[in-house]
C-alpha cells in the first residue's frame, strides 16, 4: 500500500480547496442548488481515496481481547479507525456500518483497504490470493497523536476476524460504485457489548436508503480519520450535501471533504438543523472527485456481497445492539 504516500499531498491540497469552497469542515456545505454537471466526466475525474500509509510508524498500541476493553471505549462501529496489515505494510482506514447476516456480524470498509496495490477483485473471498494474510485491528480506546502519526500510534486495539469479502474496481474512478469490503467481528466482541452501531457525534443510522443515492441537495454527515480532517475529535465529524448519483444506482457523490484515511467511512443522511443528527444509512466513501467525494450506495454494497459470496447482509441500526 505504499502508493498512497505519493498521492497524499495531492489529496490534502484537493480537500483544502474543497473546504475553502464550502464543501467540508464542521460547518454545513453550501445549500446552493447544484449546477448541471456531466456525470460521466465527473465519474472519470474520480480517484480512489486510499488508506493512510502507516508503515514504519512507531506502534505503541496495546491489542486486547473483547473482555478487557476499557469502559470509556466508544466501541467497534461506524467511524472506527482500522489498521490493515498485509505484506509488511500497515494502512489506516475508517469503518462504515456494522452489518449482520444470520447472527454473524461484520464491520464494513472500502474493498480497496483490504486488497493489494493494483488488485481488482470482482469476486474476492477469503480463500482468494488477494485476501490471504490480511490482519485487521480496530481502534477502541485510541489516541493517534493525529493521523500524521508524528508521535507514533497510541491507544488500544482489538483484533478482528477474517476479511470475508472485498471488491474494488479501477483506480481511475471509471467504476465508482464497485468498492466495498467486510471484516468479521468476533462473537466475543458482540457478547461483551463492545459493538456500537451508532455513528460518533451524529448518531444513527435510524433507517436505510434502500434504492440508489440520496436525492441531490439532501444534507449528509460523515465521521472519518483522514489526514488533517481526522486529527482531533472536533473535526472528525463533517457535514455536506448529496449531489445525487453518478448516472447509476450503484454510486453516490457529494459536496463533502475527504482525505486519505477517510476511505470506507459511513455516509448518513442528516436532520438539517443547527445541530444535525444522523438519519438514514446512505453509502460508503471510497473516492475523491473534482467536486468532493463519491462512493458505493447501500443498495450496491448489499448486492455485491450477495452476488459474489452469498452474504445477505443488512445494516445494523442505532439501538439494535
Amino acid at each position: 500500500m505504499t502508493e498512497y504516500d505519493s498521492t497524499t499531498r495531492r489529496h490534502v491540497l484537493r480537500a483544502g480547496v474543497a473546504g475553502i469552497a464550502g464543501l467540508g469542515g464542521i460547518g454545513a456545505a453550501s445549500a446552493a442548488e447544484p449546477t448541471d454537471v456531466d456525470e460521466a466526466a465527473l465519474r472519470d475525474s474520480a480517484e480512489r481515496l486510499g488508506p493512510r500509509d502507516l508503515s514504519g510508524v512507531t506502534d505503541r498500541t496495546e491489542t486486547v481481547t473483547a473482555a478487557s476493553v476499557p469502559e470509556r471505549s466508544s466501541g467497534i462501529g461506524p467511524g472506527s479507525m482500522l489498521l490493515v496489515e498485509r505484506d509488511g505494510t500497515t494502512a489506516g482506514c475508517t469503518a462504515n456500518f456494522v452489518w449482520e447476516d444470520g447472527g454473524s456480524y461484520y464491520l464494513g470498509a472500502a474493498g480497496h483497504c483490504f486488497l493489494g496495490n493494483g488488485a481488482v477483485g470482482d469476486n474476492t473471498s477469503p480463500d482468494g490470493d488477494d485476501l490471504r494474510n490480511v490482519t485487521v485491528r480496530v481502534g477502541i480506546d485510541y489516541t493517534f497523536g493525529g493521523l500524521t502519526a508524528l508521535n507514533g500510534l497510541r491507544g488500544t486495539t482489538y483484533e478482528l476476524g477474517d476479511v470475508v469479502y472485498a471488491r474494488q474496481a479501477a483506480a481511475d474512478g471509471t467504476q465508482v460504485g464497485h468498492d466495498f469490503g467486510l471484516v468479521e467481528i468476533p462473537d466475543a466482541a458482540v457478547r461483551e457489548g463492545v459493538v456500537n452501531p451508532s455513528l460518533p457525534q451524529f448518531g444513527g443510522p435510524t433507517g436505510v436508503v434502500d434504492s440508489g443515492a440520496l436525492p441531490s441537495g439532501e444534507p449528509i454527515c460523515q465521521y472519518g480519520n483522514g489526514v488533517g480532517n481526522g486529527e482531533v475529535f472536533a473535526t472528525k465529524g463533517r457535514r455536506g450535501a448529496s449531489l445525487g448519483d453518478l448516472d447509476n444506482y450503484r454510486s453516490w457523490h457529494a459536496a463533502l471533504r475527504g482525505t486519505p484515511g477517510d476511505s470506507g467511512s459511513a455516509i448518513l443522511g442528516a436532520d438539517p438543523t443547527a445541530d444535525p443528527e444522523g438519519t438514514v444509512a446512505a453509502g460508503a466513501l471510497t473516492h475523491l472527485t473534482a467536486q468532493g467525494t463519491a462512493g458505493t450506495t447501500i443498495e450496491r454494497c448489499k448486492e455485491m456481497a450477495n452476488e459474489d459470496v452469498g452474504l445477505n447482509i443488512a445494516v445494523v441500526q442505532q439501538g439494535e445492539l
